[in-house]
């Protein structure tokens, strides 16, 4: 209960790896982000921890606190945010879904201390279906598993091949 209302809970943890990614998703798109979670481990054998995100702006008012107190108390010993603390012992690039705007999750970026994708739906869909509005957005599970891939290329944790295969495999049009 404590995560919902704070903004953020784990909802599935995978065994620890070196190449790790971190998923977060909000609402209806964490079933995607589960999905996406799923084929890393099984395709690409990266394991993924996956975070329900409740409440962004919880989140970064909370994180906004941490930063003002420890601006203002610069002898005391420095405080992290609950974000931080859940993260903690969770390794790797973090990637947050959403069917939203971008914005609205990228209002923590300032409180993580590591790679942070951010997948949204910006604009206006041109779609028949809920499935085919996330492809088009690219927030869909593959999607998903593309930009994890390339957090940890872009990291050193895995060959950049493995996201060209991705690309490929799951037919995305890198020139739409």
């Amino acid at each position: 209960v404590e995560g919902i209302l704070r903004g953020i809970y784990p909802v599935r943890e995978a065994k620890a790896s070196p190449a790790r990614v971190q998923l977060f998703g909000s609402g209806a798109i964490l079933r995607e982000v589960l999905a996406a979670a799923e084929i890393l481990e099984a395709d690409f054998a990266v394991p993924a921890d996956v975070w329900s995100a409740t409440s962004y702006t919880e989140l970064a008012r909370e994180g906004i606190q941490v930063e003002r107190w420890n601006r203002l108390h610069p002898e005391a010993p420095p405080r992290s945010s609950y974000l931080q603390q859940q993260l903690e012992g969770h390794p790797g690039p973090v990637i947050a879904a959403s069917d939203y705007i971008r914005a609205f999750p990228d209002q923590i970026r300032a409180h993580l201390d590591r790679r942070y994708t951010v997948l949204g739906t910006d604009g206006w869909g041109r779609s028949d279906t809920r499935e085919r509005l996330r492809e088009f957005f690219e927030v869909d599970r593959h999607s998903v598993v593309i930009a994890s891939l390339k957090a940890l290329a872009d990291t050193g944790e895995i060959e950049a091949g493995q996201v060209a295969e991705a690309i490929d495999r799951y037919g995305l049009d890198t020139e739409r």
